[in-house]
């Protein structure tokens, strides 16, 4: 236990160490960057959390004043505590949502080595790389465990249990009654698992997520291909590696929302998952502009090309992503990524050669949308080469306006 961020002789005896970090041990899984233990205490959960809490200094967070349950946070560990469910473990262990989480490491009042109680031949099921359902009832009290059971088989490489399984497609429209950003939280954590695509359409198919996403609405070819289309951009161009990364909210990545947006054809679909306003952007200029890209790539001119970069700006490299994905060549996408990555060229990224007061004071212009109109025209022009410095910019905004066609 050298990874709990506090002496295990703070915790009062017995106590039971539940949930994933037990799972994963017995898996041998690689430790992750973050540690997450899951403690369950027969009585006052609540109150030695608070204490342990007060004593080092940590976040303390209550998540269940009703069933005693509090969070602990410390830099690099998450600590949940939780009064025990029942009349004992056994009891508690029997509401788990699958058996390979119904396994608990028991400290007892007069040993220091602890030993493991599995009721429900969890460990079984790890060596089958299985997931099983304790009870059935376990998964309607809370409904959210059905889409739990594909993402953890997306975690871990795991099957679904045949029972297990029929009762998921049995129940999936239960998921309906749960609030958006449980699902949400769920969806990403789904999604940005190694497998999360295949099972986030295997949900979809057994009709899990129908209240949240109808199948009709969707683009499942779209999404199967985006995670190679994000991989095969990030290897030709590795600094857009941080491009994808960069989080969109304060905990998911752009790379998330491009799973999302391959997935749908309409911003709209995704209403019911209260995105963040960053995110609602980003799937609808995306999805919107998509079909100009489309039309841009049949004949690349540097008008199109200006004018979609000018529109679509920093998602240039998402729209040419979801392009990959949705199948346009890469051999037609490949300039259009080779000019947004160059920032020197013009196309994509003109620099500012006059502003509008350059141009109100060279043709004595007053404020007006014509001068809006001229500084477009002069970037145009600068695309074109055309216009390479200040002076040919304005001799052209002359030009432009001479013949008023700006």
């Amino acid at each position: 236990m050298d990874l709990l961020p506090f002496d295990l002789s703070e915790l009062p005896r017995p106590v039971y160490l539940v949930g994933g970090w037990v799972r994963d041990r017995l898996l041998q899984r690689p430790l992750s960057r973050r540690h997450d233990f899951d403690w369950v205490l027969p009585i006052n959960a609540m109150a030695t959390a608070q204490a342990i809490a007060r004593r080092h200094r940590a976040g303390f967070v209550v998540l269940d004043p009703e069933r005693q349950i509090a969070r602990l946070v410390f830099s690099t560990t998450t600590v949940d505590m939780a009064t025990q469910m029942g009349d004992s473990l056994a009891a508690d262990l029997a509401r788990r949502d699958f058996c390979m989480n119904a396994i608990a490491l028991v400290f007892p009042e007069n040993s220091a080595v602890p030993h493991t109680f599995d009721p429900h031949n969890g460990q079984s099921d790890l060596r089958q790389q299985c997931i099983r359902m304790v009870h059935p009832d376990n998964l309607i009290d809370d409904p959210l465990r059905l889409l739990r059971a594909y993402r953890q088989a997306a975690q871990l490489n795991f099957t679904l249990d045949p029972a297990t399984h029929a009762h998921l497609r049995n129940h999936g429209l239960k998921l309906g009654a749960i609030a958006a950003d449980r699902v949400r939280a769920e969806l990403f954590a789904l999604l940005t698992a190694p497998l999360g695509p295949q099972w986030l359409l295997a949900a979809i198919g057994d009709g899990v997520l129908e209240a949240w996403l109808p199948t009709p609405a969707l683009n499942g070819h779209r999404l199967r291909q985006m995670t190679g289309a994000i991989a095969q951009i990030e290897h030709y161009a590795p600094a857009l590696k941080h491009y994808f990364d960069q989080l969109l909210t304060s905990d998911r990545p752009a790379r998330w929302i491009l799973h999302l947006t391959a997935l749908v054809h309409h911003a709209t679909t995704l209403d019911p998952l209260a995105l963040s306003r960053t995110e609602q952007r980003w799937v609808m200029t995306l999805l919107r502009h998509f079909p100009q890209l489309q039309s841009a790539l049949i004949s690349p001119t540097i008008r199109a090309q200006y004018e979609l970069f000018t529109i679509v700006g920093e998602l240039t490299p998402a729209l040419i992503t979801l392009a990959l994905a949705d199948g346009c060549p890469w051999t037609q996408l490949q300039p259009w990524l080779d000019i947004w990555c160059d920032p020197a060229n013009p196309i994509a990224h003109p620099p500012t050669l006059v502003t509008g007061h350059d141009l109100k004071a060279a043709l004595n212009l007053k404020n007006s949308p014509k001068i809006g109109a001229l500084l477009s025209a002069i970037r145009l022009a600068q695309a074109e080469g055309l216009v390479t410095d200040t002076a040919s910019a304005i001799a052209y905004a002359q030009s432009q306006y001479n013949t008023n066609d700006p």
